[in-house]
């Protein structure tokens, strides 16, 4: 996973990266009520030779080994925090401030893709009620109506 791909799911977050899945069918790899912790997405290593930058080491390491990997771009979710869900190399994690969800490999790119414009959609319908504008039939992005309206919208937002 690129950096890019990692600063998109953080940004648009977990919820709608969940929802992107649902609708794909994919249920069950989201975990809840973790400890509070900083933001982080990357892709999945289960071993320590097979991490880089980027990677999200899951392992359970004492406290100088984790913070050795950490000065190295590489972040560390323990087995314990997977609650069960047994991911594979290379798929993707999203952690946000007190849950994770797990993302298979060959669907990362385009989970992000329907998440970022999911929020997008989100932000455009904000923006036209914020404007005093109705949302009939904005509420529902295949709509011809909405479809219009948003590509005019992220034209002016250069988004």
């Amino acid at each position: 996973m690129n950096k890019q791909t990692r600063d998109k799911l953080v940004r648009v977050g977990l919820k709608p990266v969940a929802a992107a899945l649902a609708q794909r069918g994919v249920k069950g790899r989201t975990v809840t009520k973790l400890p509070a912790a900083d933001p982080f997405a990357g892709t999945i290593a289960l071993t320590v030779e097979s991490c880089r930058a980027g990677s999200v080491l899951v392992a359970d390491l004492a406290a100088p080994a984790a913070d050795r990997l950490r000065q190295r771009g590489i972040e560390i979710v323990s087995r314990r925090e997977l609650r069960g869900l047994r991911p594979e190399p290379g798929d993707g994690l999203l952690r946000d401030r007190d849950s994770l969800v797990v993302i298979p490999a060959a669907l990362v790119e385009e989970v992000v893709e329907a998440a970022a414009e999911a929020v997008a959609f989100e932000e455009f319908t904000a923006d036209q009620v914020a404007q005093g504008g109705g949302v009939y039939g904005l509420h529902i992005p295949t709509g011809d109506r909405a479809r219009q309206a948003f590509a005019a919208w992220r034209r002016m937002k250069g988004r």
